[in-house]
């Protein structure tokens, strides 16, 4: 039963809007608001500004973690970027932005969650065979209607390759197409001449591990290209084009793709 009777969660949008711009103006949070949404930054980054986005409808659940005091000492010191909320019933209608920098602050917003009865268990897809395995990165679900995307930038610009651009991992997680994979190391060894790197319907990953204050973050590095036993890669933490040697450098590939995501999602 919604706190406001018959279950109308228009109300819970009208009163967060009207309690985050004020709580935006006393603390100096950067609000912005067009008709049916509003959105709530603890900082304004122009540049590259890549993490993770956690989705999730407007409910009861949810409602009760944007009100929680907790929470909005999580926004007051800026341990997450900052929040998203649309008018409209949707999958995506919450969005929490939460930046490589403040992964942390991700880690709090789990116990949030837990704290106002969200069952976090991640439930990914995960193909395994005898060659190794690989998890589809579109949609990976936390709880009942709750999942998580990379984003290769919160600032949605056109990017440089293509693969990078963060529509296509928008669309991925909204449409399924482009499927994206995150390929263990003996996947990628066992496959690594027939995998067609150039298929724009795949973007093919493997996973490197960013340690941030004790919390290892899988960081998806996409593959562009196999040259010379090298592959030309894409990191999305770094922004920039990488070159693995597979000769001295494979062990910077994470072999474990399914237990890396699972031990950082939960």
């Amino acid at each position: 039963m919604s706190i406001f009777g018959g279950g109308n969660k228009s109300n819970y949008y009208n009163y967060l809007l009207n309690f985050y711009k004020g709580f935006s103006s006393e603390y100096h949070l950067d609000y912005r608001e067009k008709s049916g949404v509003f959105q709530v930054l603890t900082r304004d980054i122009t540049s590259l500004w890549p993490g993770i986005k956690v989705h999730t409808p407007l409910s009861d659940n949810i409602y009760n973690v944007l009100i929680d005091q907790n929470f909005q000492q999580i926004m007051i010191y800026r341990e997450i970027d900052g929040i998203k909320i649309y008018e409209d019933h949707d999958p995506k209608q919450v969005t929490f932005y939460i930046s490589f920098h403040s992964i942390p602050g991700y880690k709090k917003l789990l116990h949030i969650f837990r704290a106002h009865g969200i069952h976090v268990e991640p439930k990914l897809q995960v193909h395994k065979d005898t060659s190794g395995s690989y998890v589809l990165l579109n949609r990976m679900y936390i709880a009942n209607d709750i999942y998580v995307r990379y984003s290769t930038d919160f600032n949605d610009r056109k990017r440089d390759p293509p693969k990078s651009d963060d529509s296509n991992w928008r669309s991925a997680a909204d449409s399924g197409h482009p499927q994206i994979w995150a390929v263990s190391r003996s996947y990628l060894s066992n496959h690594l001449y027939n995998l067609n790197y150039k298929d724009n319907s795949r973007i093919i990953t493997f996973l490197s591990l960013k340690d941030y204050n004790g919390i290892i973050v899988p960081i998806p590095n996409i593959i562009l290209s196999l040259s010379s036993n090298k592959l030309i890669t894409y990191n999305i933490y770094k922004g920039g084009i990488i070159e693995y040697n597979l000769s001295t450098e494979v062990d910077n590939i994470s072999d474990h793709p399914e237990e890396r995501l699972r031990a950082f999602l939960i």
